[in-house]
């Protein structure tokens, strides 16, 4: 498989609109997440999906769901999270489990912590 980038204009086109949402919908952070179409089977060169970072409410319906069936609370996850870009990556079964669904633990991630001893 051969190792596919975006120009620096299509990357400087998709920071920036991040920005814009991230401004417009007053969020802590926004995650553009790009999948990479095969040249056969998609419309697109690439797909690309603008992300939050789930609230509370969001992350514990996923923690709840993901001790029943992962692959389905990873798909809630990407819907819940999901802010502007191309749907496909959702609704599409191989966009989604073979594309966005590696990066959505992107915006899962903890926070760089430690415990200091007394």
């Amino acid at each position: 498989m051969t190792e596919r980038n975006l120009t620096l204009t299509q990357e400087s086109q998709i920071k920036e609109k991040a920005f814009q949402l991230k401004e417009e919908k007053k969020l802590r952070k926004v995650y553009p997440m790009v999948v990479f179409g095969e040249t056969e089977a998609d419309e697109k060169e690439f797909y690309v999906a603008y992300m939050s970072e789930p609230d509370f409410p969001k992350f514990s319906k996923f923690m709840a769901a993901s001790k029943k069936d992962e692959v389905n609370a990873m798909r809630q996850l990407a819907k819940d999270c999901f802010i502007d870009g191309d749907k496909e990556l959702i609704d599409n079964e191989s966009l989604f489990l073979f594309g966005l669904m590696g990066q959505l633990s992107e915006i899962i991630t903890t926070r760089q912590s430690t415990i200091v001893n007394l």
